[in-house]
């Protein structure tokens, strides 16, 4: 599988500072070459990660993302030509239904990437019905593309969607509503069935042996970069300059995914288990993807790397002790934020990357250098980066809930228009009937190398995020802990893997909210709101059955309401000591 060729054109920079780890850095590289880790990779052997049988067969089976710049390659002619045809024919809107790998690299190159005049791109990773119904709004149908992704086939967020859609577009009458619809899925799949049994406009059947969060250069990502207007060329010479700056015949020292992977690893193994994404702004969502594939693929086995993206993490002495830093910046963007904060990083022997791409064209060569670290960084640790072990408990516990439609549990007690839900010890610690001493008990006595991570299932708008961004500010600001945010039920196709299945150290405070408006799946008897409510449910329990302390609140009046109640109540948990119980 190891290619032999020169590099064609020149790759992204990348800097390694390995801070106060020096040493250990330099021992685990030394091992890595010892014992011929990255020549084995390229052949294919599953005993870098795990010998065992089980862990074997998986990993045979998902090292097709090795290969995926030079099969896709090939492709490029006719991609570009579905996507010339799909833009001739008056398509000016483009929705992507997918979750986690089938979606966040195609949302990288939305983001980065200007696109076509006059052309739209959504990604719709949610199940909550004010997303849906703010898309179905947002939709001129006639001009609207459906890029339905999976790589299962089986993925229950994507499928409702897709119901949903298409029987919108029946009962407007639209003859053959399948043409506005293509599919992107594993041959065989489910999915594959579907498409071809409702006539969509297209199916592109990926390379069963890619992975999804590895999928970012196959048809999971390029497919869509190729409706957007994305130059699948230059990106995908930047990729193959990177795959031949990363083969085993290229020297060690300065070999990227090497010298990346090594410094993930040493800082895990050294109590720095935290990885904190920085960007400039054009490369936020850039953060997201890496987010995914750190964590589901490290964060197993009580073990991993937490990825935090989104923003600085509060004060550099906070994480000073159990961090490693990238910083991913990009000409044209300013970095002179990032370059002051390098120095601080220094000063506190903090280790670091940093990585400066030249232009949007880079990110091919971006996705296949974190790919190739982050397998790196697994076999450093001794874990099987291409399974999930844990995701598949909160999709069960979700079937179970929706299959015997349960009644709403029974909160704690009720304060104004949230009501509070806590199990075990956490429940047993909260002092009295007020939603500020649960919060109180969630937030108490934090260890070392503990995280917060807020869990919203709400609807992923601008407003929202601003919200939830002002609330890790104040949560931030006064807890000497990582504060990490996401939204419900994307993060359970991301960093979910690693809450349930990595460091135990971590907090969750789940959000959950009533809505004025609902709509129903077509075919399978619950709403979005009752789908979206039971993946809560599902994930509450999945945490809570691994010993997570979770603290649910349910926002009875709207999410609008229930957040400005909440930014109140944290203000005056942090600042103020508990009322004692009657």
């Amino acid at each position: 599988m190891s290619p032999r060729c020169s590099i064609p054109v020149r790759i992204p920079s990348q800097q390694i500072f390995p801070g106060r780890f020096e040493a250990a850095y330099r021992a685990v590289l030394r091992r890595l070459d010892a014992e011929s880790v990255l020549a084995r990779i390229w052949e294919g052997k599953p005993e870098v990660w795990k010998a065992a049988p089980e862990h074997a067969q998986v990993i045979r089976n998902r090292l097709g993302w090795l290969a995926a710049p030079v099969a896709m390659q090939a492709e490029v002619v006719s991609l570009e030509q579905f996507a010339a045809a799909v833009w001739e024919s008056g398509v000016r809107q483009y929705v992507l239904l997918g979750m986690g790998g089938s979606s966040l690299a195609a949302e990288v190159f939305a983001h980065t990437f200007p696109g076509r005049p006059g052309a739209h791109f959504v990604v719709l990773d949610s199940t909550d019905p004010e997303m849906i119904l703010r898309v179905e709004r947002s939709l001129s149908w006639p001009q609207t593309l459906f890029v339905v992704a999976s790589k299962s086939g089986t993925t229950v967020e994507t499928l409702t969607q897709f119901r949903y859609f298409h029987d919108r577009l029946r009962v407007m009458g639209v003859t053959r509503p399948g043409a506005h619809f293509v599919a992107i899925t594993d041959p065989g799949s489910p999915l594959e069935r579907l498409a071809e049994a409702h006539q969509f406009r297209s199916i592109f059947r990926n390379d069963p042996t890619v992975g999804g969060r590895y999928s970012a250069l196959s048809y999971f990502g390029l497919v869509p970069a190729a409706l957007w207007g994305v130059p699948l060329p230059a990106v995908l010479e930047g990729a193959l300059a990177m795959r031949a700056a990363c083969t085993p015949d290229h020297p060690s020292a300065s070999n990227p995914a090497r010298t990346l992977g090594a410094l993930l690893a040493t800082a895990a193994q050294h109590g720095a288990d935290k990885l904190v994404l920085l960007t400039t702004p054009a490369l936020t969502s850039l953060a997201d993807w890496i987010e995914q594939l750190i964590a589901e693929s490290t964060g197993k086995e009580g073990q991993g790397i937490v990825p935090v993206a989104g923003e600085m993490p509060g004060p550099v002495e906070w994480f000073a002790r159990d961090a490693v830093v990238a910083c991913l910046t990009i000409e044209g963007d300013s970095r002179h934020e990032l370059d002051a904060f390098g120095e601080q990083l220094s000063s506190h022997g903090v280790p670091r990357v940093e990585i400066r791409l030249q232009q949007p064209e880079d990110l091919g060569a971006e996705f296949f250098r974190w790919e190739l670290a982050t397998a790196v960084a697994g076999a450093g640790l001794g874990i099987n980066p291409f399974d999930e072990p844990n995701v598949q408990e909160s999709k069960d516990n979700t079937a179970r809930i929706l299959h015997r439609r349960s009644p709403e549990p029974t909160p704690v007690f009720t304060d104004g228009a949230i009501a509070v839900f806590a199990e075990g010890q956490l429940a047993a610690r909260i002092a009295s009937r007020r939603l500020g001493d649960a919060l109180r008990a969630l937030l108490a006595e934090p260890e070392p190398g503990g995280y917060l991570a807020v869990l919203a299932f709400l609807a992923r708008t601008a407003e929202y995020e601003a919200a939830l961004r002002a609330l890790r500010h104040r949560l931030r600001a006064a807890l000497p802990m990582t504060v990490l945010t996401g939204f419900g039920p994307r993060y359970l196709h991301s960093i979910g893997q690693l809450y349930k299945g990595g460091p135990p150290r971590g907090r969750f405070l789940m959000l959950t909210a009533e809505h004025t408006e609902d709509v129903l799946i077509p075919d399978v008897g619950y709403s979005f709101s009752q789908l979206e409510l039971a993946q809560a449910l599902g994930d509450f329990a999945a945490l809570v059955q691994r010993g997570r302390p979770v603290l649910r609140l349910h926002f009875k009046q709207g999410a609008q309401a229930g957040l400005r109640t909440l930014q109140v109540a944290v203000d005056a948990a942090l600042l103020s000591p508990p009322v004692p119980s009657s």
